[in-house]
């Protein structure tokens, strides 16, 4: 594979050694390689964030691009690292309930790593000493198999990601994901809420504002404008509904949190 691309998906921080440490060992492993930050500001532990995170960047890339995906990762034998090959390309990541979240029920193929020695006794720093030899692997040609053995759905941990609550005349949403920005993305894509919307006026509650449409972008408002009026409910570029203020932080204003619920009515 000539000048391979491997993306990062980490909640290392910027602040560490570790993301130098990790690039320094993959370059002198592979020269040409080609890596991308996807993000390395997954808050700690977080598997909700890396969820969203990947399933709106990875799919982006490539046919033979390797993602790595060290967040809450540590190789035990009740979280083993895996290998999911998705649609061309290769997830380095933790049996951890991630993988399932993001491709359960797809069509892949799947190996728990048990072909690559730990290079050291401690396991602390499960992607300088696992992922970057997989990866290394991967693009020198070797086969799932020759990196591990096939593991099946059902044996595989799995995790809750958000479920839309559907009722005759209305739904509730949750707040899926925040970005640097203070723009509020929900857990329901555009097209869910206009095929459960049938063309229905709606009423979206958030706190005390309401909302009554979509609008095409971020909305200039008048700065002497009321809070509630500043609001604009629009689509994000992962297609989600997004709550938003133009120039402003809709998580300060209204003091939204992750998993919180959004009341959506359909009048009519």
């Amino acid at each position: 594979m000539n000048s391979p691309i491997v993306t990062l998906t980490t909640d290392w921080g910027l602040n560490d050694f570790f993301v130098g440490k990790f690039k320094g060992r993959l370059y002198s492993m592979l020269p040409d390689v080609r890596i991308v930050d996807i993000s390395h500001e997954i808050p700690p532990f977080d598997l909700k964030a890396a969820y969203f995170v990947v399933k709106n960047a990875c799919l982006e890339y490539p046919e033979g691009t390797i993602h790595i995906i060290d967040v809450n990762s540590s190789d035990t034998q009740d979280s083993p690292s895996v290998v999911v090959k998705y649609k061309g390309q290769f997830f380095i990541c933790t049996d951890n309930g991630l993988p399932m979240a993001l491709f359960g029920g797809q069509e892949k193929e799947m190996v728990v790593i048990d072909r690559v020695f730990w290079d050291s006794n401690f396991f602390t720093f499960t992607a300088y000493d696992y992922f970057c030899k997989v990866a290394a692997m991967i693009v020198k040609g070797a086969t799932m198999q020759e990196v591990g053995y096939t593991v099946e759905e059902s044996e595989m941990k799995q995790m809750f990601v958000w479920s839309t609550n559907v009722k005759d005349d209305g739904l509730t949403a949750y707040v899926a994901y925040i970005d640097n920005y203070g723009n509020v993305d929900l857990n329901l894509s555009y097209e869910e809420f206009e095929m459960y919307r049938k063309g229905r006026p709606f009423e979206m509650s958030v706190h005390d504002a309401k909302l009554t449409e979509v609008s095409k972008g971020y909305e200039k408002r008048d700065a002497s404008s009321r809070r509630l009026d500043k609001l604009t409910l629009t689509v994000s570029s992962a297609g989600c509904l997004q709550l938003a203020i133009y120039g402003q932080s809709t998580e300060q204003l209204f003091g939204l949190k992750i998993n919180e619920n959004i009341e959506i009515k359909f009048l009519g």
